[in-house]
């Protein structure tokens, strides 16, 4: 959490503050830093660019009524207790992007959201927690539902709350299964996007997945007013999934152009090159453009841990 005194505001001791820790942070290793901000302004001046979505979803129990023709049988389970959760969440964390590897604290977080734990219902292959209804809505807490018959043994538990509640609400990303399958009455609700601020370019590329089967080659110029290293003018290429990049004084070619803020959200995959050069975020010529487009592709980024 940051703060600052509010007899103190305005003299950029916030930003002091930040531009300390994002230094240190870059000094002990880390490439990336994100956040989900109150402000956008702030952290935008701070080189941070939108990374991704959370879908704030939420539908009638009634629309949960015809679930997949498989429906497993949900059980019970100690929501205390993460570590068999992790292994039934890894998975998505490589089908998908943009979602964390859990901390401890973060796996507080999603099952405990209100300080109390939410109940929790498996089985082997994925699960659901749900909080207590409240007002007539029953929030869902977290979910993992991977295969069919694990969706249709949740959408059976959430339309069993049909006479206690009017709403169900659950977070998730622009794909969500339950939204997915869900019948009359899904209403999306909110759309919140969190922050991704490059700390390393040269390492957050080389760490980066891309896209099966491409090769392919890239040059561009990043500008960063906070962290010297990023700027300058890198060359990537990729091949077999795997990224090398190379800090070069002189090219063939014209490179592409852009802040580090543009950069973070072509990084993350959550707004492609062809849109951040139409909106004029992006520079380069066409072709340059184009091959950005392909190297950045992939699924749409979602998260729907806050934090």
């Amino acid at each position: 959490m940051v703060a600052v005194d509010p007899a103190l505001r305005g003299a950029g001791l916030g930003k002091t503050l930040m531009q300390s820790l994002l230094m240190e942070a870059r000094a002990a290793g880390a490439v990336l830093s994100i956040l989900c901000p109150a402000t956008l302004p702030f952290y935008r001046g701070l080189g941070y660019g939108c990374g991704g979505v959370t879908c704030q979803w939420s539908a009638p129990p009634t629309a949960f009524a015809t679930p997949p023709s498989r429906a497993a049988v949900l059980r019970p389970a100690d929501p205390l207790d993460a570590a068999p959760l992790a292994l039934l969440r890894r998975p998505l964390l490589a089908d998908g992007n943009g979602l964390p590897e859990r901390t401890e604290a973060l796996w507080t977080l999603a099952l405990c959201p209100d300080g109390d734990p939410a109940d929790l219902f498996r089985d082997p292959e994925g699960y659901i927690a749900i909080m207590p209804p409240r007002d007539r809505r029953l929030a869902v807490a977290d979910h993992c539902l991977p295969s069919g018959a694990t969706l249709g043994g949740a959408m059976g538990l959430l339309e069993g709350f049909r006479a206690q509640v009017d709403r169900v609400t659950w977070s998730g990303g622009p794909n969500d299964p339950l939204a997915l399958l869900a019948g009359d009455g899904l209403r999306l609700d909110g759309r919140e996007e969190w922050l991704v601020r490059p700390l390393d370019v040269a390492a957050a590329l080389e760490k980066r997945g891309y896209p099966s089967g491409l090769t392919e080659s890239a040059t561009f110029e990043i500008k960063d007013s906070l962290i010297f290293g990023n700027c300058g003018r890198h060359h990537l290429e990729v091949a077999q999934s795997r990224g090398n990049i190379s800090q070069i004084e002189q090219v063939v070619e014209a490179p592409a152009r852009m802040e580090i803020g543009t950069f973070a959200s072509l990084f993350t995959g959550h707004a492609s090159a062809r849109a951040l050069w139409r909106a004029g975020l992006l520079h380069g010529e066409e072709k340059m453009i184009d091959r950005l487009q392909r190297i950045f592709c992939g699924a749409a980024p979602w998260m729907p841990d806050r934090f």
